[in-house]
């Protein structure tokens, strides 16, 4: 029998998975998102709808593949 950490950290999907569905307002995924693609973006009043790095934005996938 697994431990809940066993099952949710069987693979860098399923972590993400499961971040993913923890109701949080800021989480570490959004700071360094922040950090890599809002402190140079040039959109004024940028929102969900037109941001260019929608496929990172909010998204624990990405953050987990970060290097260090």
């Amino acid at each position: 029998m697994k431990t809940i950490f066993e099952e949710i950290t069987q693979s860098p999907e399923t972590l993400g998975n499961f971040l993913d569905s923890l109701p949080v307002l800021e989480a570490p995924w959004d700071k360094a998102f922040q950090e890599r693609f809002c402190a140079m973006c040039k959109a004024k009043n940028c929102d969900a709808e037109n941001c260019e790095h929608m496929e990172e934005r909010n998204n624990p996938h990405w953050w987990l593949a970060l290097k260090r």
